[in-house]
């Protein structure tokens, strides 16, 4: 048994959990964080293969995000832009959607865009000054149904449903049927308009080494995986107990506490990374599949927004599946060529595929999103808190909300013992 006594342990090392480390470093207390896998990041994974950078998911960052702007050193992690636009396809026809705010000389083309009606594009515009104008506690105070029910309310058509919104947002929400609330489509439709989408240049899994690096009194244990909890102790799976005074389960709490409520239910995502010679757009904009249930949601030539994801003279292509594929993974390649080949033509049966990814707990279903909740509700029993994007809403911004306010309520009680 272990003597090492701290004021407050961790466990998990994803946004969640660095963030409240990083809380916890401002009032000096000693503390130590629990990963039980090699490295930092949870969710936030970037594989390096043959000088290929792949990310676990889909995943972006919002640069509007107001967490990402309070703890994140956003020039220090060197991002790199998504357009502000898609390429909508289906297996007959493909147009392109710009954001006319941020490109006025694309408002002709858009006029005439087949994405939607006319009426569609004002209301477009409406929603934008609707969403700007409405402060995040606004937004996640306000009522809630599902991003579906809540665009056929605005009278959009269900052209411009199907054609942009489902994909697009799809990609976002990690579910094809825009069940998602109608607070999370707001919140995320008013950080695309107020800031910028963008990779960082060595990844997504930087943004969690950018704060572990800010954690300079801060003691991580890798490769320690966590088997009981208990308050003021926890009890690895090789047996070793470790103390603390206080304890935030930035991670899969129920499965530590069996007591809690086990009611998570989690949207799941894969990825199939191909590689090319060149380029098939040489802008970096998302392609997005529309029209009768296709297998893909998106393609990304992720080396067009940052060079720095493939090697010299070289294009990584991610494909992002609508749902886990039950298929063989050399069945799913030759179907996401048949699928890109309407839209590229040709040149999809020369790209290498190089590596595919599932992650089956992407996103935490949730219904009653909230932006922020008193900090005590992260306490489960006395001297034991839980943080994650499940406290919340489903974003790095609400993983590392939640860690902040778990913090704070360990600090609080630390104070008045």
């Amino acid at each position: 048994m272990s003597s090492s006594r701290y004021d407050a342990i961790i466990i998990g090392a994803g946004a969640a959990g660095l963030t409240a480390a990083r809380y916890l470093q401002e009032y000096n207390l000693n503390t130590l964080v629990l990963e039980k896998g090699d490295r930092v990041g949870g969710r936030l994974r970037t594989d390096e293969f043959r000088g290929y950078r792949m990310d676990h998911g889909f995943q972006v960052l919002l640069t509007a995000y107001p967490m990402a702007q309070k703890y994140l050193d956003l020039e220090a992690l060197k991002l790199h832009y998504f357009d502000a636009g898609a390429i909508c396809f289906n297996q007959a026809r493909k147009f392109t959607v710009k954001d006319t705010k941020r490109h006025p000389k694309a408002l002709p083309m858009m006029a005439l865009s087949p994405v939607g009606s006319l009426m569609d594009k004002i209301r477009l515009g409406n929603l934008r000054a609707r969403v700007q104008r409405k402060s995040l506690e606004d937004i996640f105070n306000g009522p809630e149904t599902s991003t579906r029910d809540y665009l056929k309310a605005l009278g959009f058509s269900n052209r411009i449903i199907e054609r942009f919104f489902q994909p697009f947002y799809s990609g976002i929400f990690l579910e094809p049927h825009l069940e998602t609330s109608s607070r999370m489509f707001e919140f995320v439709f008013k950080m695309m308009s107020e800031g910028e989408v963008a990779l960082p240049e060595k990844g997504m899994e930087s943004i969690a080494h950018q704060l572990k690096e800010q954690l300079v009194k801060t003691d991580f244990r890798f490769q320690a995986e966590v088997q009981r909890v208990e308050p003021q102790q926890v009890e690895l799976k090789n047996g070793e107990v470790l103390h603390a005074q206080q304890i935030i389960m930035a991670c899969d709490a129920p499965a530590l506490l069996p007591q809690m409520e086990q009611g998570i239910g989690w949207n799941s995502t894969a990825q199939f990374y191909f590689s090319a010679e060149k380029s098939p757009f040489g802008k970096p904009l998302i392609a997005l599949a529309y029209g009768d249930k296709p297998l893909i949601n998106s393609l990304a030539v992720l080396s067009d927004v940052a060079a720095s994801y493939a090697p010299a003279h070289r294009s990584i292509l991610q494909v992002t599946l609508h749902e886990q594929p039950q298929q063989a993974e050399e069945e799913v390649v030759r179907q996401i060529r048949n699928e890109l080949t309407p839209l590229l033509g040709a040149q999809v049966e020369e790209w290498t595929f190089l590596r595919s990814f599932q992650v089956k707990k992407a996103l935490p279903k949730l219904t009653d999103l909230q932006n922020e909740v008193p900090f005590e509700q992260t306490r489960v029993m006395d001297g034991l808190y839980q943080a994650g994007d499940h406290l919340l809403n489903p974003s790095l911004n609400g993983a590392m909300q939640s860690g902040e306010l778990a913090a704070r309520a360990l600090v609080l009680n630390h104070v008045n013992k």
